[in-house]
């Protein structure tokens, strides 16, 4: 079987949802108004957040016909309303958070649609925020919720060098978001558990993606030829 990287485009949904939370996620609330001369009191973030926790107040899936499942989507946008909470300390965005990752997580830590053997990057990136409960909580649900997706980590399937697959369905594809989706949890996880040894692995991530999938050669390469790695 070849062993190759594959650089992937964001898909469609993905980018709209980083567009939102970069909206959300404003560094100092009202700083948008305060280049622009306006003085409402309800800032650009804030009533982004509203509009966000409004249309997905019971469930991230609106659409009746779809089952509701454990996504990287959701931790995309709860990861905004973090940022918001973080700089209003405003308890509605931290409950908010709370309320939809216990739509999920049970008390004796599994999580609802959640399969470990998957073996999918980006049902690590909703992990993120079970670490910020757990951080202000401590309930150990979210300790153990956490280790699941830690156990996931330990034997995601690798690359001949190190380098996680994507997805179990993708054998030997490094994708370029998996960076996003698993690496801040493993640090994350890795800082509060003490888990030091954990940081070389996470840094040589980032090393095979730079030296495989930077640029059009590589892509050309690693597509068209299949070139071992």
């Amino acid at each position: 079987m070849p062993r190759t990287v594959s650089l992937k485009v964001m898909p469609l949904k993905v980018m709209l949802s980083a567009i939102l939370i970069s909206l959300i996620a404003i560094i100092g609330v009202g700083a948008v108004e305060a280049q622009s001369g306006s003085s409402s009191a309800t800032s650009s973030s804030e009533q982004m957040a509203a509009a966000a926790m409004n249309r997905w107040k019971n469930s991230w899936e609106t659409d009746l016909a779809r089952t509701e499942k454990w996504s990287y989507e959701q931790g995309v946008l709860l990861k905004g309303i973090e940022d918001l909470w973080l700089n209003t300390a405003d308890g509605k965005y931290f409950n908010f958070i709370q309320r939809s990752i216990d739509r999920f997580v049970n008390d004796d830590g599994t999580i609802k649609t959640y399969k470990l053997d998957d073996y999918n990057l980006d049902n690590i990136n909703e992990g993120k925020l079970v670490l910020t409960l757990y951080r202000v909580t401590e309930k150990e649900k979210y300790k153990k919720a956490a280790d699941h997706l830690r156990e996931q980590i330990k034997s995601q399937p690798r690359t001949h060098e190190g380098g996680f697959w994507h997805k179990k369905i993708y054998p030997f594809q490094m994708w370029l978001d998996g960076l996003y989706m698993g690496e801040p949890f493993y640090a994350e996880y890795a800082a509060i558990f003490h888990d030091d040894a954990a940081f070389n692995d996470i840094a040589k991530q980032f090393v095979w993606m730079e030296a495989h999938a930077r640029g059009p050669l590589a892509f050309v390469l690693t597509k068209r030829f299949k070139i071992p790695w």
